[in-house]
């Protein structure tokens, strides 16, 4: 396979992305697109958008060559010179929109660069970027579309879905398995070791991890967040469709995550943890292993769940509990301070008591 040098920028009509998006153009259908950008920022050549309706009057005085808007943007607010797409969600379309010239630039480069190490048996989809001094090892497939950062690592035997994003000096350790367009940012570990030590007199036997990873389709996993292999050969560490997880997350062994959650920065999950469909965890939330957190459950920033957490719920504090409670056992600790000095005043006071009873 050929590895071909950078395109030229992108570019799309506005009626391509129209047809792209589900809109309407209003103007120039032809103008030719090639960025996206703020309403304040965009200069000619790139699209914005307006989806607050305070930001309409931006629409006068904004550079950008044309702007997403909604159908309940006036016409009168667009003037002459300035086209328009006219949608029914302007910020999903924006979004969709920046996918469209980000996955583009993504895949400047097609083919495998001359600098890349690619062991045997690997089976290699169409349209595949694998980039300078990337290392795959041997037995790999690696689907449509993917995209291989340099120094990316892949270990034998592993699965990359289609349009996968491996960003630079991601790790897909052996036997992996990531479904189709996962996304992985730089230095991310997949299918590092699990945290398994036998106690052996005075040391710590190490104890092997042999089973795997599996990440489904539509995962984001964020900068250096690791995700450990199974400890067993038949076990695997699941992360669900469509669950994104931030940067410097800790996702222990035999962890398995539901479809759809959030897991934001600083999150540490320990071994066998169970996420349920649609759970989030804030900034620097921790578990307990061996523990189950019901669906649709949020737990809040720095909470610390030491048992099973049903569904629905909001939890929060350490030990997790219900939110409103930890917000009553906050209030009373406030108080804590008073009721010392309280205490202490009525003690002084019992103390003068006995005293003036003394004979």
């Amino acid at each position: 396979m050929r590895f071909h040098g950078a395109t030229s920028r992108p570019h799309k009509t506005l009626a391509e992305l129209a047809d792209l998006v589900g809109g309407s153009v209003v103007g120039d259908p032809g103008i030719s697109i090639s960025g996206v950008a703020g309403i304040r920022e965009a200069k000619p050549g790139e699209v914005t958008f307006v989806a607050n309706p305070k930001y309409a009057a931006e629409i006068a005085t904004t550079k950008a060559s044309a702007v997403i808007v909604g159908h309940d943007v006036d016409a009168g607010r667009i003037p002459d010179g300035l086209s328009a797409l006219r949608v029914e969600d302007p910020y999903l379309t924006f979004v969709d929109v920046l996918e469209v010239f980000a996955v583009r630039k993504r895949r400047s480069h097609i083919g495998v660069h001359p600098s890349a190490v690619v062991g045997d048996g690997v089976a290699i989809g169409d349209g595949v970027s694998i980039q300078a001094h990337a290392v795959i090892g041997d037995r790999v497939t690696i689907g449509d579309g993917a995209v291989v950062g340099p120094l990316v690592f892949i270990g034998d035997d592993a699965r990359i879905g289609a349009d996968c994003l491996l960003y630079p000096n991601v790790t897909v350790r052996e036997e992996v398995t990531l479904g189709d367009r996962v996304i992985v940012h730089s230095g991310a570990v997949i299918g590092s070791d699990g945290f398994g030590f036998a106690k052996v007199s005075d040391s710590h036997r190490k104890i092997p991890q042999i089973g795997t990873v599996i990440v489904e389709d539509d995962v984001e996993i964020g900068a250096n967040a690791t995700v450990d292999r199974a400890t067993m050969t038949d076990g695997a560490t699941v992360i669900g469709r469509g669950t994104k997880i931030d940067n410097l997350v800790q996702v222990a062994h035999n962890v398995r995550i539901g479809e759809n959650c959030l897991i934001v920065s600083l999150v540490g999950l320990g071994g066998s943890t169970e996420l349920e469909h649609n759970v989030t965890l804030a900034g620097q939330a921790g578990t307990a292993g061996h523990l189950r957190i019901g669906a649709n459950t949020t737990i809040a920033a720095k909470a610390g769940v030491t048992k099973d957490v049903p569904p629905n719920v909001f939890y929060s504090g350490f030990p997790a509990t219900d939110h409103s409670t930890d917000l009553k056992q906050q209030a009373f600790a406030r108080r804590v301070p008073d009721l010392i000095q309280e205490m202490r005043a009525l003690q002084r006071r019992v103390e003068e008591l006995e005293c003036d009873e003394e004979p």
